[in-house]
């Protein structure tokens, strides 16, 4: 199954409008979790998890059941009867009004066309494709915690970014106004700058926004009503990932839990064609029974009985073979879905390597590029205190560094959501 995260640009955070702004006074703080907290409350909370859990409750008891056809039934009864006219009693020797019986019978199917075994291979598969489906799951899950957890954080170093605007800002307009009352700069430049500075403001605001509304995304994630957000300590840093792409492809293929799901309902769907076609065999049952019958308690009278009992069907209205159809029906319905899944996830795999590999590369970049605006910005300060750059130069090399700032944090999103999906396709963890 593809797996469809839908992720909200970063970049955007800071450009549009939201709810509330930070915290407001009075308000108690927000309690902090880690990442492992966030998912271990998600994992305990979310209702596809626990639907799938179920799923797998039922494939087990249907095992169970499939074991217990190779197991006798037993059953023990017993009777009063009391009859306003007299009659022969269970033993045809008396004439009575009144009897007890008690009788134990027990049962066995002796051969049943194979149907038991293949009934156990398909139930044994069934449980197997219901636990990857869990699994795949409860990977699932972590990745939408996940995916919310690190945009939260991404929110709060954006909010970081634009605080660090603003206090650049402010020290322009204090230096511009310096040089207007010094009769070196115009009121042009002056008014430029407050107008960077409310700018910066306003994008401040809006950060502060993104980052609230963060909190309320996460929450409901994990399930929960109370503002929950990341610890101080969670960032977006970025570690060499361990593998190749063919390495985590044959990792995928070999036991991502979409794969594994479906490789185990064609098992499954195979079992039950073996099933259907053993109503073409004849099946062998025996039975035993022990009675007991008088006209007192308790009764003493005893007899025992012993039937086998054989069955060939001839011809049952085509329904063998509309059943042994149906099973093959669905048996090639279950490997296209497998050959499916097995396409997507190598698709995926892929997409998710390559977000990870630009990411990193991305980074990289993104921190040169930091470097390099902050010292173009500094060149332009003192470009434009000796008079050979303009408020223009200023403001672009402002929206440069700004714009590097927020670049690097989306690299490093990018970075952790790829990764987050990598784990979701192969069913563990690559962290460890």
């Amino acid at each position: 199954m593809r797996l469809a995260v839908t992720l909200t640009s970063l970049a955007l955070l800071s450009l549009t409008p939201f709810a509330a702004a930070a915290q407001e006074p009075g308000q108690q703080p927000l309690r902090r979790v880690t990442l492992a907290e966030a998912v271990d409350v998600a994992l305990r909370n979310n209702p596809a998890l626990q639907q799938s859990a179920s799923d797998m409750q039922v494939a087990r008891a249907n095992r169970t059941v499939s074991y217990g056809n190779f197991l006798p039934n037993i059953s023990l009864g017993s009777g009063y009867t009391n009859s306003s006219s007299a009659r022969l009693d269970a033993t045809g020797q008396a004439i009575v009004q009144t009897s007890y019986t008690a009788q134990l019978i027990a049962s066995i199917n002796l051969f049943e066309g194979l149907r038991r075994f293949s009934e156990l291979d398909r139930t044994k598969h069934e449980v197997a494709a219901e636990q990857a489906s869990y699994r795949q799951s409860r990977f699932e899950t972590t990745l939408f915690v996940k995916t919310a957890y690190y945009n939260s954080v991404a929110s709060r170093e954006l909010v970081r970014v634009q605080e660090e605007r603003v206090t650049r800002q402010e020290d322009q307009l204090d230096f511009v106004r310096q040089r207007v009352s010094l009769g070196r700069a115009t009121r042009s430049d002056l008014l430029r700058s407050q107008v960077d500075l409310n700018d910066a403001k306003l994008g401040l605001l809006n950060a502060r926004n993104a980052a609230r509304t963060s909190t309320f995304g996460l929450a409901e994630t994990m399930g929960i009503d109370e503002r929950v957000e990341p610890v101080a300590e969670a960032t977006l840093e970025i570690e060499p990932l361990p593998f190749q792409r063919q390495e985590l492809e044959r990792i995928a293929l070999a036991s991502g839990p979409s794969v594994v799901s479906a490789r185990e309902g064609t098992a499954a769907a195979k079992a039950g064609v073996a099933s259907a076609r053993s109503a073409y065999l004849p099946t062998f049952s025996f039975t035993g029974s022990w009675d007991w019958a008088d006209t007192e308690f308790p009764p003493s009278n005893r007899s025992w009985s012993v039937r086998i009992i054989g069955n060939y069907p001839l011809f049952n209205g085509f329904q063998r073979e509309s059943s042994v159809s149906r099973a093959r029906a669905q048996a090639d319905a279950r490997a296209a879905s497998e050959r499916a899944a097995e396409l997507a996830i190598r698709a995926d795999v892929d997409a998710a390597y390559s977000q990870i590999e630009t990411a990193q590369a991305g980074v990289r970049l993104a921190e040169q590029n930091v470097d390099l605006t902050r010292e173009d910005l500094r060149v332009s300060q003192q470009r434009y205190r000796l008079g050979v750059a303009t408020i223009l130069d200023l403001q672009s090399a402002q929206i440069a560094l700004n714009q590097a700032e927020v670049d690097l944090i989306v690299r490093r999103f990018d970075y952790q959501i790829g990764l987050a999906r990598l784990e979701a396709l192969l069913g563990q963890s690559l962290r460890d």
